[in-house]
C-alpha cells in the first residue's frame, strides 16, 4: 500500500528538477487549490482583488506555496534561528495582508517569484520594526505554518557562503515537485491505481518492484505523464505570466 507522505527519495537531489525517472518526450496551509484554472495568472491574478473570496483563496495559495521558501531565505540570509525564522515568516505574510505591494505587481516587468523575493528582502531589512508593529496590532491574522520546516544542507556548513535567493528558489522547486508527486499519489489512491504509483516509485528508488511486463511500461508512462501534467498545472497557477511559466517549465525539465 502507499504511504501517506511523499518519498523524498523520488525527487532528484542537487539542482531542483523533475523526478529522476520522469523525463519523457512537509506541508500545506490548505487544500490542493483545484479551484484555480491551469492557466497563467492563477492565484497571482486573485491577489489583484481588493477583497472577497477570490482574494482569500489566492492569499491562502500564496502562503501554501511560499512559506517554506520564505522561511529558508530568512534562515540563511538573515542568520535567524528556527523559531525566529518561523516568526518572521508569519509576520511577512501578515504584512502582505496590510500592504498593497502585492496589488502593485506588474507581470510585464518580471516574474512573480522574483517580485516576491524583493518584497521579502525589503521586509527582512526592517523586520524588527515591522514585527513589533504587527505584534501590537492584536487583531492581525496569524498564518499557521503547518508541517516541518525544510532541512537546509547550507546550515551544516558556513551559512555566510550560501546565496539566500538560490536557497529560496531551490526550496520552492523542491516543494513544487513534492506537491505534484503527492497529488498524483492521492489520485492513484482514490482511483484504485496504487500499483501504478508503486511501480513508478520503485523505479525511482532504483528497485524492480511493482507491475511487470507490458503493464509495467504502461504504468510508468501513465504516472510520468500525470506528474508532468500536475507540475505544469501548479507552475501555471503560480506564474505571473506566460514567459515566467515557460522559463520555469524549461528549468524544471533541465533544458
Amino acid at each position: 500500500m502507499l504511504s501517506n507522505g511523499a518519498s523524498h527519495s523520488t525527487v532528484a537531489r542537487g539542482t531542483p528538477g523533475i523526478p529522476k525517472n520522469m523525463s519523457s518526450g512537509d506541508t500545506s496551509l490548505g487544500g490542493e487549490g483545484r479551484d484555480f484554472p491551469a492557466t497563467t495568472m492563477g492565484f497571482v491574478g486573485g491577489l489583484a482583488a481588493l477583497e472577497g473570496p477570490a482574494y482569500a483563496r489566492a492569499l491562502e495559495a500564496l502562503c501554501r506555496r511560499y512559506w517554506k521558501p520564505a522561511y529558508s531565505y530568512l534562515r540563511i540570509g538573515w542568520t535567524r534561528s528556527n523559531e525566529e525564522a518561523k516568526d518572521l515568516t508569519q509576520a511577512f505574510f501578515t504584512w502582505l495582508l496590510e500592504d498593497p505591494a502585492l496589488r502593485r505587481y506588474d507581470a510585464s516587468k518580471g516574474g512573480f517569484r522574483a517580485y516576491l523575493r524583493v518584497l521579502l528582502r525589503h521586509f527582512a531589512g526592517r523586520a524588527d520594526r515591522d514585527t513589533s508593529r504587527l505584534k501590537r496590532g492584536g487583531g492581525a491574522r496569524v498564518f499557521s505554518l503547518e508541517g516541518d520546516a525544510p532541512v537546509l544542507p547550507e546550515l551544516l556548513g558556513d551559512p555566510s557562503q550560501a546565496d539566500p535567493e538560490r536557497v529560496f528558489d531551490r526550496v520552492w522547486f523542491e516543494e513544487l515537485v513534492r506537491s505534484a508527486t503527492q497529488a498524483v499519489r492521492e489520485r492513484c489512491l482514490r482511483e484504485g491505481l496504487e500499483a501504478r504509483f508503486e511501480t513508478w516509485e520503485a523505479e525511482a528508488l532504483g528497485g524492480e518492484g511493482g507491475l511487470q511486463g507490458p503493464e509495467r511500461a504502461k504504468a510508468l508512462w501513465w504516472v510520468r505523464e500525470e506528474l508532468r501534467r500536475e507540475l505544469r498545472r501548479v507552475l501555471a497557477e503560480a506564474a505571473g505570466g506566460d514567459q515566467e511559466l515557460e522559463d520555469d517549465w524549461k528549468r524544471l525539465l533541465g533544458v
